[in-house]
């Protein structure tokens, strides 16, 4: 399968995380994101999965939990990716937002119908 352009895939895992359920929790939120990732990056590359080359090989990797920072009130978690945030809350809401210029690429409520800037 020829590689498909990065923006297009980025766009194709923001529709899938929107059309999937609604989580409850963080791990539940978090696991979403990975597993959404993941496919759309097996299905529309021909890159192996291999995190450790992800400054090299060029696909997309979910955020990594060696980046994860608990905010003040400890109701939400920020991932640090290279070029995004994504903000988890306790209540399984997600937002992605670009590093550079605060624009927010994604924003998912929780099960409970909040986001994370209302916890």
């Amino acid at each position: 399968m020829a590689k498909r352009p990065k923006p297009e895939r980025l766009a194709e895992f923001c529709r899938r995380v929107q059309a999937g359920n609604a989580a409850a929790m963080f791990e539940e939120a978090y696991d979403l994101l990975c597993r959404t990732m993941d496919a759309v990056e097996d299905e529309l590359t021909d890159i192996p999965n291999r995190p450790a080359h992800w400054k090299s090989d060029g696909p997309m990797y979910p955020p990594q939990r060696d980046s994860l920072t608990t905010l003040p009130g400890g109701r939400v978690m920020r991932l640090r990716s290279l070029r995004h945030y994504t903000f988890i809350g306790d209540n399984g809401a997600i937002e992605i937002v670009g590093a550079s210029d605060g624009k927010i690429l994604l924003s998912k409520r929780g099960r409970d119908g909040r986001r994370v800037g209302d916890l």
